[in-house]
């Protein structure tokens, strides 16, 4: 059976490759390596250096690490700082393609062919670990036994830091089902993540031929076939976001291509002919969070020709029909299935008219129908008018008593009961943040804040969140602006300074032409 890390095995074994410090797998089986880290670098001149340098300065000792780093027929200076580097150290094996294989999928499976180490780690040629973060993930595996770990990713960009994928890394998690934790297939990029290398070995793990969606296919394999994972708390990963470096294959891949992708491995899943239930689980993850969801942005809304947004969909609609259950069933949010809903009764009007009035309208109406709010969409009519809302907070009263800082509000939702705790988060920065109480009674919520330990926050601007079903966030709402134009005047209600319901009335501003 041919298998993703075929064409792999047929680089290494031709002249189509030159390898600096090749691995020693005879000498592996006595003096092995704690961890092999694998990179594909493509035209990485800018980053590299800082990328291997987080390595070799890990907490655990580079004499436990085995690095592998494939350069796929870079045409800039990668390859000559990568030289660099293997001469000087001994465990760092250079890879140099005499062909571009033009995705990350293929070198990285050759590095998996290569690998020696227990475990194996990936890390994206423009990216960076913590210091401690090869040796915190080394150190769960070994204390568990478990076939995976993953820890908290921290996304830099110009405007700062914040987490991704908060689910995996919100608590610490030993020895657990993958199918225990919601949303385990969301976020599936390479970043964070350590595994067996015998569990990739055992099932023949690699990644596809594809410039999107590669990484993954690649942990739904692994995800799959993992008996038990662990996750924590601790900062493993920095993902690179900064406006200068345009190369990542997130910001040029069009969002088409993204999608099209993600229909390759839809089907791939789907061949896999899984248990029911794990299947609903691992396929809802396409249907809602990559294709519908991709249709609630201002790409979708602002574009002219929709037709090959709604072919995508098409497709995947047709591939649904195919399965033993109705898929528009699985989804979760509710704006994504009513949305499902009416393009799967090829209610096209509808269905953009949705997404452009809750990506546009700024003055949505909601309403209270016993503990539940619901947005009221003013141009449907029937079943789908309202739309639930997960979870909805609104502010009443505020004020100060003593040296605390007193809120209450408002809250509606079905998950009242899983509500945790106040979570107080600088906009711009994971780690400059606070946690305090909260009690709810029936749809009251109180809580306040002791304003000595605000002072130890650092300056910045923050925003309050109910943290829910341990990882969940929602906003606590106040009124917004609202404003419209009746004939020649202005009308806008506000937020004043002392926090009081505003009124402002005054004429229109007329266009001037220049």
């Amino acid at each position: 059976m041919i298998t993703y890390r075929d064409k792999a095995r047929n680089i290494l074994a031709t002249k189509e490759v030159e390898i600096i410090n090749k691995p020693n797998k005879l000498k592996s089986m006595f003096f092995f390596n704690k961890i092999t880290v694998i990179t594909a670098a493509f035209n990485a001149e800018k980053f590299i250096e800082k990328t291997i340098n987080s390595v070799i300065d890990q907490s655990i000792g580079f004499s436990n690490i085995e690095y592998i780093i494939v350069n796929d027929c870079s045409t800039d200076n990668t390859e000559q700082i990568l030289k660099k580097y293997a001469k000087n150290y001994k465990n760092i094996c250079v890879v140099s393609l005499k062909n571009n294989t033009g995705t990350p999928g293929t070198p990285r499976n050759i590095g998996i062919e290569l690998a020696t180490g227990k475990y194996v780690t990936f890390l994206d040629a423009d990216d960076w670990l913590d210091p401690k973060g090869l040796e915190t993930l080394y150190n769960i595996l070994e204390e568990t036994g478990d076939d995976y770990v993953v820890g908290k990713t921290i996304k830099v960009d110009n405007n700062g830091t914040s987490i991704i994928g908060e689910f995996e890394s919100v608590k610490e998690r030993r020895s657990v089902s993958p199918f225990d934790i919601e949303h385990i297939f969301y976020h599936m990029g390479p970043r964070a993540r350590m595994m067996k290398l015998s569990l990739l070995k055992e099932f023949d793990i690699g990644f596809p031929e594809l410039k999107f969606a590669e990484d993954k296919s690649f942990f739904y394999d692994v995800l799959l076939n993992a008996k038990k994972i662990s996750t924590t708390t601790k900062p493993i990963y920095y993902v690179n976001r900064l406006d200068d470096n345009p190369n990542s294959l997130t910001r040029v891949t069009n969002v088409i291509d993204k999608r099209k992708a993600d229909l390759t491995v839809l089907k791939y899943l789907i061949q896999k002919k899984l248990p029911l239930e794990k299947e609903k689980v691992a396929l809802n993850r396409i249907f809602e969070y990559d294709l519908v969801r991709t249709f609630n942005s201002q790409t979708f809304v602002k574009s002219k020709e929709k037709v090959e947004f709604f072919a995508v969909l098409d497709e995947a609609v047709e591939i649904a029909n195919g399965l033993k259950y109705d898929f528009t069933e699985e989804f979760k949010e509710p704006l994504y299935k009513t949305a499902i809903k009416l393009f799967v009764e090829n209610r096209r009007d509808d269905f953009v008219r949705l997404f452009e009035w809750y990506k546009q309208d700024k003055n949505k109406k909601y309403v209270i129908k016993g503990n539940i709010a619901y947005y009221e969409v003013p141009f449907l009519h029937d079943k789908n008018r309202f739309i639930e809302i997960p979870m909805f907070a609104r502010a009443l009263d505020s004020y100060i008593y003593g040296n605390k800082y007193c809120q209450t509000f408002e809250i509606f939702g079905r998950y009242i009961s899983s509500v945790e705790s106040i979570l107080i988060r600088d906009r711009n920065s994971f780690d400059n943040e606070m946690v305090c109480n909260v009690d709810i009674n029936g749809n009251f919520g109180y809580f306040e804040i002791d304003l000595e330990n605000l002072s130890a926050l650092n300056n910045s601007l923050f925003t309050f969140f109910i943290r829910y079903n341990k990882y969940q966030l929602v906003n606590i709402k106040r009124i917004s602006s609202n404003s419209i134009v009746y004939g020649e005047r202005k009308i806008e209600f506000y937020t004043t300074k002392a926090n009081n319901l505003g009124l402002s009335i005054k004429n229109k501003e007329k266009s001037v032409n220049t």
